[in-house]
């Protein structure tokens, strides 16, 4: 299927490393002209998202590069302190893993939606963690429950603007590897997806092959939500 990105203009934040790099190369794979937002070395346009003025700044500057803006991802975040129960875990890391994963992506959305045509698309980078959990994870599920509703959120405000959110399960990323081990995910007793089948959802959903979805989560967990925790 033609997606029809050739000669889309893209801004992805986290664009360096992870799923943010997959999504910038599988853009360019299509022929879209890519802008890396990153606050680390490496970035074209470097930024903290969770200061609104260099953010800004960093937008305006991609814009200019870009020649425009019609697509939009926002990958960046951190899990925060994984494994550690909430009464463990201090203030500091609880605003800290809010400050990237909300305020980040809220941010990301005020300052490049005054760029953006009427057919332009946000696609944002939620979890499964909006609506599973295990222990230890209350601050990043939190934070992801809050991208799964600020998208419908946005979706109403933005229109025409489309805004989308993909929310996949253990994804194969150097940060997923830090917090669990490469054991952990090499020896998975469940699918664990690569970065790629992440960024083919995002690419799905820049395109105007998408054009009827809008303000939805797309959860991508092979299943394993649609599945009852009791005996059976």
């Amino acid at each position: 299927m033609d997606l029809g990105l050739n000669g889309r203009k893209a801004l992805v934040t986290g664009g360096v490393s992870g799923i943010g790099h997959a999504c910038a190369q599988a853009l360019e794979a299509e022929g879209a002209r890519v802008a890396v937002l990153d606050r680390a070395p490496g970035a074209r346009f470097r930024a903290d998202v969770t200061d609104s003025d260099s953010l800004a700044a960093a937008v305006g500057a991609a814009v200019e590069w870009l020649g425009g803006l019609d697509i939009v991802v926002g990958c960046a975040g951190i899990s925060g302190p994984v494994g550690n129960l909430l009464v463990d875990t201090s203030a500091e890391d609880i605003a800290g893993v809010l400050a990237v994963n909300v305020l980040g992506q809220l941010l990301l959305a005020k300052h490049v939606y005054p760029h953006m045509g009427y057919d332009g698309s946000i696609v944002l980078l939620g979890s499964d963690s909006a609506f599973v959990s295990v222990p230890g994870m209350v601050p990043y599920s939190a934070s992801k429950g809050a991208v799964v509703s600020m998208t419908r959120a946005l979706a109403v405000e933005f229109s025409p603007v489309r805004v989308n959110c993909v929310c996949p399960s253990i994804v194969d990323t150097p940060m997923a590897r830090g917090d669990l081990g490469d054991r952990a995910i090499d020896e998975a007793e469940f699918p664990v997806q690569a970065a790629g089948d992440v960024a083919n959802q995002v690419l799905y959903l820049a395109s105007e092959r998408s054009r009827t979805v809008n303000g939805q989560a797309i959860l991508t967990d092979f299943g394993y939500s649609a599945r009852s925790g009791f005996p059976a």
